[in-house]
């Protein structure tokens, strides 16, 4: 009797060993997955057709969707051009409106070294008000990634209280460093609300894929300028 009890005790052992087994099998699959997933995210090789299809297939869940859509349609139209692939809007608070759109120029179509998408946007909304000050009370910015210092400082100039954008900006972004600026820019920009968007986390990956297109090519192009 105790050596069936020792066989059976034996053969439950073994079968909790199998099962220990299968389990680690599994759960490395996972993460081998899910590390594929990541690899296939980080090389960002979406072709811009299924990046429109994301965008186009997107519902809005979280406040700031609605207008972080708009601006990756203008950036993704800027990608195609040729340009950094950044876009933005102008949001009418109160109304939730969209007073303007704009994206990166910088290549097409022709070469201006300062038609970042902010600055296309405040050029097409500021040359429309032909106002002899800033008239951009009540209105909120939009960006598909966080803007340069140039672009930081004109939205300062330009009156912008409100300006939040979709992916952030490591090596260029200015938003970030808002205590580097000069202490005029600093001054002008106290109280103001720069910072990211309340937007889903999915948004902020089509962002960085757009910008990741052919961002190293046009990089490479300005510096053997």
């Amino acid at each position: 009797m105790f050596e069936d009890q020792m066989r059976r005790y034996g053969a439950y052992q073994g079968w909790m060993r199998l099962f220990a087994a299968a389990l680690l099998l599994i759960f490395g699959l996972a993460c081998v997955s899910q590390g594929e997933e990541l690899e296939k995210m980080t090389r960002n090789n979406s072709s811009p057709e299924e990046i429109q299809a994301a965008i186009e297939a997107f519902s809005p869940k979280k406040p700031d969707d609605r207008f972080a859509l708009i601006s990756l349609q203008e950036a993704l139209a800027a990608a195609r051009e040729g340009n950094f692939g950044y876009g933005a809007c102008l949001v009418n608070e109160s109304t939730g409106e969209v007073v303007e759109r704009g994206h990166n120029h910088v290549f097409y179509p022709y070469f201006r070294s300062d038609l970042h998408a902010e600055m296309d946007l405040l050029n097409k909304y500021e040359d429309l008000m032909k106002a002899p000050v800033s008239r951009a009370d009540g209105l909120v910015m939009y960006l598909s990634g966080e803007p340069s210092p140039m672009g930081l400082v004109r939205i300062i100039s330009a009156g912008i209280t409100k300006m939040y954008y979709l992916a952030p900006e490591p090596q260029s972004g200015m938003a970030q460093r808002m205590d580097c600026l000069p202490p005029i820019w600093r001054e002008m920009a106290q109280g103001r609300d720069y910072g990211l968007a309340d937007c889903s986390p999915e948004l902020g990956n089509l962002s960085r894929e757009i910008i990741d297109y052919s961002n190293e090519e046009l990089i490479s192009r300005l510096e053997s300028a």
